[in-house]
């Protein structure tokens, strides 16, 4: 009986133990995750996309042109898809019987609206190799080089554990080139900017890695579209490298953009609540 009773008692502790740790491995993380999922997002947000639908009150699919005879792709409709991470932008060949100038087509989008002063991010997975660019930027320029103003997030295949911080201000450009520490074609990263009357910041995985103060920035005032799209030019090459044709297609990941009128000190796209 004795030994029965302490046997009893040997299971009422294991059950008792594995109790609690059912409720910390459980019940303590859903209670956190639920904390993380159903926190505020800032008041300051304008949108939050994740790309489970294409919405084009927001966007305009640029589709049938080019940037010029620089460029070796022109813009197609069709080289934009939806997929279970998000928006995937692919450049690949035109076929010839479809009688098109450029020998690749890939994809832009461009916001209908323009914005100005604010923080922009996007969560997107590169394409590998040389002569490939990708970029996440806004963009304004209406009446020629002198009303050109545009900031840009910028990654050539060339240099692939680098990020190219980049402004453009009435014809002068400035930037730099940032080490990322790690390759952007393996998985999803979080790419940002503010903008701000004096001062521009860039940052990676929420991570401050650039920031330029300039009085000249008190010029920039013209709203902006915000842009992003993948791209090859043999225009150029010294810039970006020859095509590096055997990784084609190529594709560029985007599984989230975002726009807030401030920096707040968070990630928008990695808040996992955050769905536009």
């Amino acid at each position: 009986m004795r030994r029965l009773l302490a046997a009893l008692a040997i299971l009422a502790a294991a059950a008792m133990l594995a109790g609690a740790l059912y409720w910390f491995f459980t019940r303590g993380t859903k209670a956190y995750d639920e904390k993380a999922l159903f926190a505020p997002l800032p008041e300051s947000v304008v949108f939050i996309d994740r790309f489970r639908t294409l919405d084009e009150t927001r966007w305009s699919v640029s589709d049938g042109w080019s940037n010029g005879d620089f460029m070796d792709n022109d813009w197609r409709r069709e080289a934009i898809s939806l997929t279970p991470t998000g928006l995937a932008i692919t450049m690949r060949r035109n076929l010839p019987e479809l009688g098109r100038d450029k020998p690749y087509m890939s994809g832009e989008l461009q916001s209908r609206e323009a914005f100005q002063y604010g923080y922009y991010e996007a969560s997107m997975r590169l394409p590998p190799g040389d002569g490939v660019l990708s970029a996440f930027f806004t963009f304004t320029r209406p009446e020629g080089a002198s009303t050109w103003e545009e900031i840009d997030i910028e990654f050539v295949g060339t240099r692939p554990r680098y990020m190219e911080a980049v402004y453009h201000l009435h014809g002068r450009s400035v930037g730099k080139r940032i080490h990322l520490g790690f390759d952007p074609s393996q998985a999803f990263h979080t790419y940002g900017f503010e903008w701000t009357p004096d001062a521009l910041r860039w940052y990676v995985d929420n991570r401050l890695v650039h920031e330029v103060r300039d009085p000249r920035l008190a010029r920039m005032t013209r709203p902006q579209q915000l842009i992003v799209f993948l791209a090859s030019a043999s225009g150029l090459a010294a810039w970006l490298g020859e095509l590096d044709r055997s990784k084609e297609p190529w594709v560029l990941h985007v599984s989230c953009v975002a726009h807030a009128r401030q920096y707040d000190g968070v990630s928008l796209c990695a808040r996992p609540h955050g769905a536009g």
